[in-house]
């Protein structure tokens, strides 16, 4: 079948094609595409920073969306027709139709609607992180960097117990909604002293738990410094590029890292596992997400999407036809 489809020549120029898909062969499921979103990966893929191995021209991206079963492969046991699923790996959902396989999906709980489902993926990923974080009752939680992913973990602290919830961000924008969400102090980092005036909330001896969200060297870095001696350091983010750590300080004060993404987990089937328990939250309505969406825009509109995306102030958009 044809489908719409976008592909990247080169960085930082995306186009719409007309694209081959294949029925599905045995295993598979083909989906129609209800909505996809643009990742932090995407847009870092987008400004040519690429992960290890590849290259551009890029065909047929996109992995965080969602949609309906239209024809399943020989072999499919989890999905019929017409059930609503989320994507879980790099399946091509930018394009109107995109093609799985079975062990990479997962069915949206029926008590989401399709706009949440299809933001399944990201939302279970931030809730793993979450829960994995280490945050107890009466903690003290900084959040470097607060992007879609940053803004979820403000609200997520602050359900599991802790006192105080800090923000760390460049833009005033989104510190300014980190407030709104719950944070009960947001800082630049790029202000002198901003450092200091975190860790003078703590008489000096830093926070419990640091999310790690904004995957830089700076932020990785500042983390690390405000971090007390025993805390934990819970990393989100996908670094692409090199970094220079203070490892140092990781052995000194016996820091406890965590590295808390699910989709590393080590087999589909502990993910499926997972995925309904993360979900719970959103769809009862304990996280706040809506604030946090823009858009939608259609295919047609992906090069506008993109630029979107790609304003510091953008948080997560939304592409829907």
């Amino acid at each position: 079948m044809k489908i719409q489809a976008i592909r990247l020549p080169e960085a930082k120029r995306v186009e719409l094609i007309e694209a081959d898909l294949p029925g599905p062969t045995e295993g598979q499921v083909l989906v129609k595409t209800y909505q996809s979103s643009i990742c932090g990966t995407d847009r870092n893929i987008y400004n040519g920073i690429l992960p290890p191995g590849l290259k551009f021209p890029i065909p047929i991206l996109g992995h965080e969306g969602g949609g309906t079963v239209v024809e399943v492969g020989k072999g499919v046991r989890k999905y019929k027709v017409g059930d609503r699923v989320m994507s879980c790996k790099k399946n091509g959902t930018f394009a109107d139709y995109f093609l799985s396989l079975e062990e990479n999906l997962h069915p949206v709980p029926q008590e989401m609607d399709l706009e949440l489902g299809s933001l399944g993926e990201p939302l279970a990923c931030v809730m793993y992180s979450i829960f994995n974080s280490g945050v107890q009752l009466g903690d003290t939680v900084a959040v470097v960097g607060l992007g879609f992913a940053g803004q979820l973990m403000i609200q997520g602290a602050k359900k599991k117990g802790a006192e105080r919830v800090f923000g760390v961000d460049p833009l005033a924008g989104k510190r300014d909604l980190a407030k709104k969400l719950g944070a009960d102090r947001v800082f630049d980092p790029g202000v002198a002293d901003s450092e200091k005036a975190i860790l003078d909330e703590t008489r000096g001896i830093g926070v419990d738990v640091v999310f790690e969200a904004a995957g830089t060297e700076d932020s990785m870095n500042l983390a690390t410094r405000i971090l007390r001696k025993n805390g934990t350091l819970a990393l989100y983010s996908w670094v692409m590029e090199p970094v220079r750590l203070n490892i140092s300080r990781w052995h000194d004060d016996g820091l406890n890292i965590r590295t808390t993404c699910v989709m590393h987990v080590n087999t589909p089937y502990e993910r499926f596992a997972w995925f309904d328990r993360l979900l719970a939250p959103y769809w009862k309505g304990m996280i706040q997400v809506k604030p946090l969406l823009t858009g939608p825009y259609s295919l047609k509109e992906i090069a506008r999407a993109f630029e979107t995306a790609n304003r510091p102030d953008a948080i997560k958009v939304l592409i829907r036809d």
